[in-house]
């Protein structure tokens, strides 16, 4: 797996030299200088993965690693991305496996602890090395005439809007649990 690091306030362009590429090991992860904040989207589907356990190393495993790696560095507040429908105790082996990630950091003891919990996430998915899937590529489509008719929870949203919503909530929330779905991840402003 390959993390992208840059540093400054803005995302610099591909190519940048402040932007580097590192090769991870979720399993061995180095300790992490001081950091007050920790974003983790980590995230693939079981197609990508290529099995369940390969999922699970992942969206669960990865994702409880880099927590762990920042609330030794002193990260206080936490934002994270799972998804709709997220419970420990689904039948639904995605959606169980996104809860029980939520459940787990919960017991981390983040002062701050923001999950965003988006349905369908519009992007690119070429930047990031994966490849076109035909059913989510038909959603997301459909998603353009369906969205307006929608609830707000399962409306399709841009990776970016679901971004800025999570930086935002982590910086401006209180101390506590909080979960956004819904409008909470609509473009603000």
């Amino acid at each position: 797996m390959h993390v992208l690091h840059a540093q400054g306030r803005r995302a610099p362009a591909p190519g940048h030299p402040r932007l580097r590429l590192h090769a991870v090991d979720f399993a061995a992860l180095p300790a992490l200088p001081p950091v007050d904040d920790v974003y983790i989207t980590l995230g693939t589907t079981i197609a990508a993965a290529g099995s369940q356990t390969a999922f699970r190393a992942v969206d669960h495993d990865a994702v409880m690693a880099t927590a762990r790696a920042a609330r030794a560095a002193g990260a206080t507040r936490c934002g994270v991305v799972t998804a709709m429908g997220a419970d420990p105790r689904s039948r639904i082996f995605y959606n169980r496996v996104k809860g029980e990630v939520e459940r787990d950091l919960r017991s981390l003891g983040f002062e701050t602890l923001v999950i965003a919990r988006p349905s369908l996430l519009i992007g690119e998915r070429q930047a990031l090395q994966q490849a076109p899937r035909r059913g989510e590529s038909l959603a997301i489509k459909a998603s353009r005439w369906l969205n307006p008719l929608l609830p707000a929870s399962y409306r399709a949203r841009p990776g970016a809007d679901v971004a800025h919503a999570l930086v935002h909530a982590v910086q401006s929330l209180p101390a506590g649990v909080h979960v956004l779905s819904g409008r909470a991840l609509q473009p603000m402003g």
